[in-house]
Parts: C-alpha cells; sequence; structure tokens
C-alpha cells in the first residue's frame, strides 16, 4: 500500500505542474490494465482514437482531428499520446480509462511526426520520430509532459525517415527503425529518394542523443525500409520491412538484431516470403517473447515466427489485416483488419477467432494496435 500511495504522490507532482492532478486522482482504482488502442476511420471522412477490451468490446473513443498512426503509452499512468499519420502534425494525449483527451500538442512548423513515440521510463519525457523536411534529415523530438507536453528538444535520429522506436531495458536506449525514405508534406505519398535511400537500425542514448550503434542491411537489400520494431526476450529486435525494390524480387521482410549486434535476417520459405508481398504493416511479440507476428494487408495474411531463431510457424489469411498485439499469455495475439474485423490468434494451436461485435459498415482499424499494458 506505502508503495502505491508514493507512486501516486510522484504522478501528482508530475502532473500537477499542467493542472491534471484532479484527473489522476479520479483515476485511481479505475481498473486493470486491460486495454488496446488503435485509430480508426468510418469511410466518410471521420476518424477516432478507440479503446477496445480483450473481447473486442469498445471500452472508449475519442474524436481525431485527421487520420491517426499509433500511441505511446505512458509507463504509470492510464495516459496514452495517439500521432498522427505522416505527414499529420497532431498529438493527443488521452485518458484511456476514462476516453477524456487531456492535453494537444504539435511538433515545429518544419516538422511532422511520423506516427510513433515512446516514453522515458518515468514517464517524464515523451519521444517522437519527426521529419525535419526541409532539411532532409529525421530527428526525435522531445516533449515534456509535466509541462503539456512542451518540445523542450530534440536529437538527431542519425538517418532519414525516423518511424518507430522502442525503449531497452536498460532505460537509456532507443531502437530506432530509419526508413531511409526522404518525403515532403508538399507530397505527401511521394518517395524522394529510393535509387540512393538507406536504412538502418540505429542504437541512440536518450539522455545525450549519442549514437551508440547503427545495423545496416547487406547493399544487395538497401531498398528494404526498416519499418517497425518490436522487442523479444533478451533485448532481442524485431525489425519489420517494406521493400521498394521491383516486384519480383524475393527479399526478407523479417529479422532481428541481438544485443546491439547487426541484423539477422530471418531465412524463411519462399511461399511465405511471397505471401507478405513485400511489405509488413506492423511488428510484435507475445508476452513471453519467444513469439513474433508480423502483418501484411497487402498479403491480407499474418505470419508468426519464432524469435530466437527465426523459423516460420504458420500463416493466416486475415483481409487488410495490418494492426496486432500480444493478447492473454504466450503465443496469443490480437489482430485488427482494416475491414473492420478483431481477431484472436492461439499460435500454439493454430486457432483464428473472430471476437467483437459485427463490423459496421465503413469501419476501418488502421495499421497498429497498442496494449496499454505492454
Amino acid at each position: 500500500m506505502r508503495s502505491t500511495v508514493i507512486e501516486r504522490r510522484r504522478a501528482l507532482a508530475l502532473l500537477g505542474a499542467v493542472g491534471l492532478a484532479p484527473w489522476l486522482s479520479r483515476t485511481a482504482g479505475a481498473g486493470p490494465r486491460d486495454i488496446f488502442l488503435s485509430a480508426r476511420a468510418d469511410g466518410q471522412g471521420r476518424y477516432w482514437f478507440s479503446g477496445l477490451d480483450a473481447e473486442g468490446g469498445r471500452r472508449f473513443y475519442v474524436v481525431l482531428p485527421g487520420r491517426g498512426h499509433s500511441a505511446a503509452t505512458h509507463p504509470r499512468l492510464p495516459l496514452a499520446v495517439v500521432f498522427a499519420r505522416r505527414p499529420g502534425r497532431f498529438a493527443l494525449a488521452v485518458d484511456w480509462r476514462r476516453g477524456r483527451v487531456v492535453a494537444r500538442f504539435a511538433p515545429p512548423e518544419d516538422r511532422h511526426f511520423y506516427g510513433h513515440g515512446v516514453f522515458s521510463p518515468d514517464g517524464r519525457l515523451l519521444y517522437a520520430c519527426e521529419n525535419d523536411f526541409e532539411a532532409r534529415r529525421g530527428a526525435i523530438g522531445i516533449y515534456e509532459t509535466a509541462r503539456g507536453f512542451a518540445r523542450v528538444g530534440e536529437w538527431a535520429s542519425h538517418g532519414i525517415g525516423p518511424h518507430d522506436l522502442r525503449l531497452l531495458s536498460d532505460g537509456a536506449t532507443l531502437a530506432v527503425a530509419i526508413g531511409g525514405i526522404a518525403t515532403h508534406p508538399d507530397l505527401p505519398r511521394l518517395k524522394l529518394n529510393l535509387p540512393t535511400m538507406a536504412s538502418a537500425l540505429a542504437l541512440i542514448d536518450r539522455r545525450d542523443g549519442a549514437l551508440v550503434g547503427r545495423h545496416r542491411l547487406a547493399p544487395a537489400f538497401h531498398k528494404a525500409s526498416i519499418r517497425h520494431l518490436a522487442l523479444a526476450r533478451g533485448d532481442r529486435i524485431a525489425v519489420a520491412m517494406q521493400y521498394e525494390g521491383p516486384a519480383g524480387d524475393l527479399v526478407p521482410l523479417l529479422g532481428v538484431s541481438e544485443r546491439g549486434r547487426p541484423i539477422r535476417l530471418f531465412d524463411a520459405p519462399a511461399p511465405a516470403i511471397r505471401a507478405l508481398r513485400q511489405y509488413c504493416g506492423s511488428v510484435a511479440c507475445d508476452t513471453a517473447g519467444a513469439v513474433i507476428a508480423a502483418s501484411s494487408p497487402r498479403g491480407n495474411v499474418l505470419t508468426f515466427w519464432e524469435a530466437e531463431n527465426g523459423r516460420h510457424l504458420f500463416t493466416t489469411p486475415v483481409a487488410d489485416g495490418c494492426g496486432v498485439a500480444a493478447a492473454g499469455g504466450p503465443g496469443r495475439f490480437l489482430a485488427s483488419s482494416g475491414r473492420g474485423g478483431l481477431f484472436l490468434i492461439d499460435v500454439a494451436r493454430r486457432r483464428v477467432a473472430r471476437i467483437g461485435p459485427p463490423p459496421r459498415a465503413g469501419l476501418a482499424w488502421d495499421n497498429h494496435l497498442v496494449p496499454t499494458g505492454g
């Protein structure tokens, strides 16, 4: 009980400067951390940020000013920050227990978000992937929670197009997925440097911005853009890619970097690689850190792999399936579809079950599912 009181006092001190202490006091004892977060659309130009339970039931939704992408969850509080999809500029901090927006913020005028971020271990700072589009460079924006997410600095991302990032177990090292693709908001979906793109996995010390490691793919795979990351057991970093080369190329799109070592691509069977259609939309590890799930909305499949050796376990069809998150125990995942469906997957039994109410017409889940307890 004493430790709980101390944690609440620390959190009150953290948020008191922005007038959020009354909000925090109302969240005490509001229930377990069993909510999954995702952006969604209705097909009529309207967008939301939603919370779901493990059975697919809706727990909350808040209106977004545009299309959302992913979210970062606070390590101590029922607080999540949802980011705009590239090249969007909004971010909303949301009380995910009660479904209320508690803060709104944006990057500088010459930046936009890439859709992903992560909190520091104490929740005091938020790190967000950004595009300095005029300078054609990537940045990691730093935002202070207690100041209403005021931007207090930035670090270089050490590569163009930082899309996703994760904080390793040391609490200091940021693993950053450097996509390598230059873009500009005036040409929002145009890729400006494909002949020279250089993807990488960058390891950055969040305390001073120093580059402590950078791993690139072999030259033959330089058009494989590292876009999403997940952490498996022992700080094994799973990387998921999207290939920008010829449609007929057979390129592994998944791999791992273990304890700071170079990326080891999975030696997957050709049918499993082809099923991805050169595009991984999301990646996640199960609660045991032993199984990696990777989705391909282009291939209409979800694929599952052993984290330790990269062995392909199985592939299952899910139409426009993209969001995926650990759920309920080892080898279990929740997945979402751009066609509105939700699915619970048990890898050991190779069982895929549709859950939740029938999807409403036009409902589309966006790219990512984020577990609040993950």
